[in-house]
């Protein structure tokens, strides 16, 4: 919206009583009611409680704000909507036994799968070690959330690659080699996409004598060497397999 005078940004509220008044000119180009307050403008803060709030759901919540604070996250966008879908969908979530009895895991993975909604890549195993979790059981919630609360936020294993692949290699030819190993074997290989991204990588600077170690790499990927190594083995076998070919010009 632009103001009908000097066309500049318009801002709502600016007034003293909520008008929406241009930012150049100070035209108010829309009034509000007398009564209208600055709480009425105040953005819903779902983290917060409520004096109608269960005991269940104040536990959810307080851990929820402490673990964003762990986690260095802002409140908006991703902490409040991940407290909007603790209240939306506690009905499913407090009904998990599993998850009661291990709030700040469940409340872990929701946190990664509201990541993955804004599109914003935070490896599950970098928040477990922050947290101080166990990686296999916030795997678990994450997995089993994904389905009960209708997540459909994923990342490819080329989303990784982009992410954390210009940290280690210099040589953008290395970074076209793996991106092309995944587009090749995107329908032929599972798993954890970062894993897989990293596997790539390793095959692409091992086959062209480039001194990266798969320590280095999976530092970088925020996995373990040794599955960085299980990826790297598995591609290379497809790699070779007889009735597959690969070209990788490098």
């Amino acid at each position: 919206m632009k103001c009908p005078e000097c066309e500049g940004p318009v801002i709502s509220p600016s007034g003293p009583q909520g008008e929406t008044v241009c930012q150049n000119c100070g035209l108010v180009t829309q009034k509000t009611k007398a009564t209208q307050t600055y709480a009425d403008w105040t953005p819903e803060w779902f983290s917060n409680w409520d004096q109608d709030d269960s005991d269940t759901l104040r536990q959810w919540l307080t851990i929820l704000r402490t673990v964003s604070c762990q986690l260095n996250l802002p409140n908006f966008p991703y902490r409040e909507e991940a407290a909007r879908i603790i209240r939306t969908k506690r009905s499913q979530l407090f009904r998990s036994q599993r998850f009661g009895k291990n709030k700040r895991e469940a409340v872990a993975a929701l946190i990664h799968l509201v990541l993955k909604e804004y599109s914003e890549i935070r490896p599950l195993k970098e928040i477990c070690q922050t947290l101080s979790l166990d990686p296999h059981l916030v795997y678990k919630y994450a997995w089993t959330m994904r389905t009960t609360l209708n997540f459909n936020g994923t990342f490819k294993p080329k989303d990784y690659l982009k992410e954390y692949g210009p940290k280690l290699a210099t040589d953008t030819s290395h970074l076209q080699a793996a991106e092309q190993i995944l587009t090749t074997l995107h329908k032929k290989i599972s798993g954890n996409p970062a894993s897989i991204a990293a596997g790539a990588l390793h095959v692409v600077c091992k086959n062209n004598g480039t001194k990266i170690s798969k320590d280095e790499i999976g530092k970088a990927f925020h996995i373990s060497g040794r599955t960085v190594y299980s990826s790297s083995r598995r591609i290379t076998k497809l790699v070779n397999c007889k009735n597959f070919k690969l070209t990788v010009n490098t």
